[in-house]
């Protein structure tokens, strides 16, 4: 008799579980999408004695089934000095309509279903003591990987996108 209850039990524990975890996975999750294709084209900022500041705007959405968090978001610019020493090219993410200068990326909640932009700020500084129009005049394309770091219902996962920005477009705003 105490092995019918016993085994009854764990059966309905096993049944309970199950029923938790297809529960679960009927709910689905947040997932982001970052929009490189549809980015914006550069803009000018502001122009410096040596440097430029300039700015894109980058669309991203959550296409999944839950409200998710985007804990940071950051880029890495893909211009060493091996490859173009006459500009220093420096970058920062941040939403759209929070623009800070202290580098942080303030957290943002993404409902299901919804999504907003990021604006990415730079920084083209000239070196070598070239004007900003020399060092420009013969940067090459540049690729810029954009990365955010997410959660929803399972664990912190990042997406990472590449796009290219293109000499043309940077030289266009120092002209």
């Amino acid at each position: 008799m105490l092995m019918t209850i016993v085994g009854v039990l764990v059966g309905l524990l096993i049944l309970g579980v199950i029923i938790v975890g297809v529960y679960i996975s009927i709910q689905g999750d947040a997932v982001m999408r970052l929009l490189v294709k549809k980015r914006t084209k550069a803009v000018l900022d502001k122009v410096y004695a040596d440097r430029i500041d300039f700015s894109l705007e980058v669309p991203f959405d959550n296409v999944g089934k839950q409200e998710g968090t985007i804990l940071d978001a950051y880029m890495r610019i893909y211009l060493p000095q091996e490859q173009y020493s006459d500009v220093l090219l420096r970058g920062k993410v941040n939403r759209d309509g929070y623009l800070r200068e202290d580098d942080y990326f303030e957290a943002m909640l993404v409902p299901a279903g919804t999504g907003e932009k990021f604006v990415l700020r730079f920084e083209a500084y000239a070196k070598n003591g070239k004007s900003l129009e020399e060092a420009m005049e013969n940067i090459p394309d540049v690729d810029v990987a954009l990365f955010a770091d997410c959660r929803g219902r399972r664990e912190l996962y990042t997406v990472k996108e590449y796009f290219t920005l293109t000499a043309d477009e940077m030289r266009a705003l120092v002209k």
